[in-house]
């Protein structure tokens, strides 16, 4: 498998979005598990309106792509943290964000998040026991 950086379909992204086109691409990080763990690959949609706990892919200012769940907006600035962590990052801008996870690709299944499955996976992720064990089991 070829390890493809996100910096190399940023550009594709974009351009895609601009065409009110969906991309997907592989995952790469361990922030997100159980959820997501890698060889998965997530579909995101232009960013439009967003919502506490929807999975959103962001840029930080060092230049680095982020996907993570959005846990708190306040006055023009949103909280993120991973399913698998329990520190959560501040001060991100709305000029920050990407796009938006609408579903993902696990072993060859594709799955939607709009399912019962899912929405039950992110009620028990906003729960900070919750988030704690993820990341000690896994």
């Amino acid at each position: 498998m070829i390890d493809i950086k996100l910096d190399d379909l940023y550009p594709l992204m974009i351009e895609s979005f601009n065409e009110n086109l969906k991309f997907e691409f592989p995952i790469n990080g361990t922030s997100m598990r159980p959820l997501l763990t890698k060889g998965d690959s997530v579909t995101i949609k232009k960013i439009e309106d967003v919502k506490v706990g929807d999975i959103i892919l962001y840029k930080r200012l060092n230049g680095q792509f982020i996907l993570h769940r959005l846990r708190k907006i306040k006055n023009e600035s949103y909280s993120f943290v991973g399913d698998h962590q329990t520190k959560i990052e501040e001060n991100i801008k709305y000029d920050m964000l990407i796009g938006t996870v609408i579903s993902y690709k696990h072993k060859n299944k594709i799955h939607n998040l709009k399912s019962i499955r899912y929405k039950i996976y992110k009620k028990m992720v906003k729960i900070k026991f919750i988030r704690w064990l993820f990341s000690k089991l896994s």
